[in-house]
């Protein structure tokens, strides 16, 4: 995901397919969010923050904001992986 934001930031490919890329990293760090935060919703009858943010950057993608929703759809990545807990239970 990295890699598609950096190749779309500095447009390592001819027109509109570096937009694409910065697309396709946000729709790849998007969907997580969108399909945890739905089935919450759904599992536990409340309105969760994760498909609110979701909705936000679908909005975001829809404005144009292709580079700004990729960026901050990796950083939740990283902040979910960063939750993880990986350590060794006894």
């Amino acid at each position: 995901m990295g890699l598609l934001i950096v190749a779309g930031y500095f447009k390592w490919l001819p027109g509109p397919l570096s937009d694409g890329m910065l697309v396709c990293a946000a729709v790849i760090g998007i969907f997580p969010v969108v399909k945890n935060g739905l089935f919450d919703s759904i599992y536990k009858r409340t309105f969760r923050f994760e498909l609110l943010v979701g909705i936000l950057l679908l909005a975001g993608l829809f404005m144009g904001r292709f580079l700004e929703v990729a960026l901050i759809a990796l950083l939740l990545l990283i902040g979910s992986f960063m939750r993880l807990n990986f350590s060794w239970k006894d």
